[in-house]
């Protein structure tokens, strides 16, 4: 009966230290995800913009060709 606290306490270091390495290895792909996230979001945004930005130049050139064809 000795022997079976000192089991007890290398299977709870164990534990410990299979918990504290899978939260760290939780802890970087958690970090991975935000990074992705965060760069996808950005490139998302930065992708919409641009669609917008020709979007309204095509429109205002089309206007403008409209309104110089109807003026001619």
């Amino acid at each position: 009966m000795g022997s079976f606290p000192s089991f007890v306490s290398r299977y709870v270091s164990i534990a410990v230290k299979i918990l504290m390495a899978h939260s760290l290895i939780i802890a970087n792909i958690v970090v991975v995800v935000v990074v992705v996230v965060v760069v996808v979001v950005v490139v998302v945004v930065v992708v919409v913009v641009l669609v917008v930005i020709v979007v309204v130049v095509v429109e205002v050139e089309v206007v403008v060709l409209i309104v110089v064809v109807v003026v001619v």
